[in-house]
């Protein structure tokens, strides 16, 4: 049970969970134990996808999982429909496993929910993990310093990461905010460049 869950309770089961992070550093180990960990299950899943909206997130995963070995893994920058794609050889089984690991949230929440979706819609079971952290674009605009401060008072340490249904409800609240105020939906390389593009008065 994560901190905040500790402190306000746990509700229902999310439909996907929801990792957040103090650093960048301390998610981007999370993803990679991540992986590690459902390659070494022997009952783990039948298929690993790293997802990325957005490039320099894409080039930090491909980084990370070739420094590791993770051959096995495929690293993408898509939504659901390039995902579709790549899960198409997989036969429609049931029984069949996929671990689905987002390493970002995206600013707009109908890119997350895309992915949510595509995750729902499979017809095998897979798990849906996203990653964020507190240096993060979208964190940082809403959250603040004084947000670390108070994690790192409690007690969390750069390698523990929230699980809070609490925590994933701010970070919607963040995306409807910028949702709200965004002038459009530019294509960009990274998180940083989309605000400025499409959401200069955030």
């Amino acid at each position: 049970m994560g901190i905040f869950d500790w402190l306000v309770g746990s509700g229902p089961k999310a439909p996907t969970e929801d990792r957040i992070w103090l650093t960048k550093r301390a998610k981007f180990a999370g993803v990679q134990r991540d992986i590690a960990q459902a390659l070494a299950d022997p009952n783990g899943p039948d298929a690993i996808f790293v997802v990325a909206h957005f490039e320099d997130c894409f080039d930090e995963l491909q980084a990370l999982v070739a420094s590791a070995g993770f051959d096995q893994v495929r690293v993408l920058v898509t939504l659901s429909a390039a995902l579709e794609g790549r899960t198409a050889d997989m036969s429609v089984n049931e029984s069949r496993r996929i671990l689905l690991i987002v390493a970002e949230r995206h600013p707009l929440p109908s890119h997350d929910d895309a992915l949510s979706e595509f995750a729902r819609n499979l017809p095998f079971q897979c798990r849906f993990v996203q990653h964020v952290s507190l240096e993060d674009p979208l964190l940082k605009m809403f959250a603040g310093e004084w947000v670390e401060k108070v994690l790192r008072q409690l007690g969390m340490n750069e390698d523990e990461p929230i699980e809070s249904q609490m925590v994933a409800r701010r970070i919607r609240s963040a995306q409807q905010k910028i949702e709200s105020r965004a002038t459009g939906d530019s294509p960009a390389t990274s998180a940083e460049e989309w605000l400025e593009k499409n959401c200069p008065n955030v």
